[in-house]
C-alpha cells in the first residue's frame, strides 16, 4: 500500500506547493465562518436520475445515478468555537447515455477544513483543502486532484451572516475556479435559510420535532479519470425535501427534483471536449444521516 501511494504523491508535489501557497497567502484576511444548523457525522445518499423529465426532452437520452458515504469527524479547540474538521468520503456515478454501455467513476477524498474564529470579532474564516482520486477505477496511475477554498463569514446579527469566498481546483480539464457567495439566516424558530452558492442553497421548515420540509439547490462539477482523457460532469439539481427524525439524531432525507442546464463531457486536458448533449431529468434521493443540530429542536 505505501508503494501505491509514492508515484501519486511526487506527481502531485507541485500542485500541493500551487494550493500551499493560495492556503498561506489567505491567512493574511482574518474573517469568520458560521456553520448550518445542523453537521451530519455519517451520510449514506442514493440519487437515482432516470431518463424522464420535463426540460430538454430532445437530447440524447441518459440515466445517472450516484452513491455516497462520508462522514464529519470534528476536532474542537479549547474554545470551543475553533476546530479542525476531517471529512472523508467515497462516492461513484454511473451514467448510461442512450445506447452506449453503462460507465461507472469513482472518487476517494479527503477534505480538510480549518475553522477560525476571532475574539470580540463578528468575522471568522474557514480554510479548506482537499485531495481526491477520481478515476474510472482507483489505482497507482490514477492522478491526484489537489484543491482548497477560502470562506470567509460576517455576523451580521445574531440570526444572520454573510460569507465571501473561493473555490479553487485542480480538475483533470484544467483549473477550476469558482467565488462563494453564502448566507446563515434563522429566519425564525420554525425557518432556516442556509448554504454557499453557487453550490448549493437550502431553506429549512420546522413542523414538529420529526418532520422538517424545505427545497434544495445544489451545483456539482467534477471531473473523472479515463482510458483516454477525463470524464465531466456538471450537474444542477433543484428539489424539493421531508426530513423525517426517528429520534433526536437518526434523519432519513427524502428528495424529488429536477436537474437545470445538465452537461455531460468527455476529453482530453488542453486539447479536445466532446458535449454529449444530454436530456435533464428528474431525480429522486434517497440519504441515511447521523445529525446533530446546533440548536434545540
Amino acid at each position: 500500500m505505501k508503494n501505491w501511494f509514492v508515484p501519486v504523491i511526487r506527481r502531485t508535489a507541485g500542485k500541493v506547493l500551487f494550493l500551499v501557497i493560495i492556503l498561506v497567502t489567505v491567512l493574511l484576511f482574518p474573517q469568520r465562518m458560521m456553520a448550518q444548523p445542523f453537521l451530519d457525522v455519517v451520510t449514506l445518499k442514493y440519487t437515482n436520475s432516470p431518463n424522464a423529465g420535463l426540460l430538454n426532452p430532445n437530447k440524447n437520452a441518459v440515466r445517472l445515478q450516484y452513491f455516497s458515504i462520508g462522514t464529519n469527524l470534528p476536532l474542537p479547540f479549547k474554545n470551543k468555537k475553533d476546530a479542525i474538521v476531517f471529512s472523508p468520503y467515497f462516492e461513484k456515478w454511473w451514467s448510461q447515455i442512450i445506447y452506449n454501455p453503462r460507465q461507472g467513476h469513482y472518487s476517494i477524498a479527503l477534505p480538510v477544513s480549518f475553522i477560525k474564529s476571532f475574539p470580540q470579532s463578528k468575522w471568522s474564516i474557514l480554510l479548506n483543502a482537499t485531495a481526491r482520486l477520481n478515476d474510472s477505477s482507483i489505482s497507482k496511475r490514477t492522478n491526484m486532484q489537489v484543491g482548497g477554498a477560502i470562506l470567509v463569514s460576517y455576523k451580521r446579527t445574531e440570526n444572520l451572516s454573510w460569507k465571501l469566498g473561493i473555490y479553487v481546483n485542480n480538475e483533470l480539464f484544467g483549473v477550476f475556479v469558482m467565488p462563494l457567495a453564502g448566507i446563515d439566516w434563522k429566519i425564525n424558530e420554525r425557518n432556516n435559510l442556509f448554504g454557499v452558492l453557487p453550490g448549493n442553497l437550502t431553506y429549512e421548515h420546522k413542523i414538529n420535532e420529526h418532520f422538517y420540509y424545505g427545497a434544495n439547490f445544489r451545483a456539482i462539477t467534477n471531473s473523472y479519470g479515463n482510458m483516454t482523457g477525463y470524464w465531466r460532469i456538471d450537474e444542477n439539481q433543484l428539489g424539493l425535501y421531508l426530513d423525517t427524525y426517528f429520534n433526536k439524531n437518526f434523519v432519513l432525507n427524502l428528495e424529488a427534483g429536477h436537474s437545470v442546464l445538465r452537461k455531460l463531457r468527455t476529453g482530453i486536458k488542453n486539447t479536445t471536449t466532446y458535449d454529449a448533449k444530454v436530456n435533464d431529468n428528474l431525480y429522486f434521493k434517497l440519504a441515511l444521516a447521523y445529525r446533530v443540530r446546533f440548536s434545540k429542536r
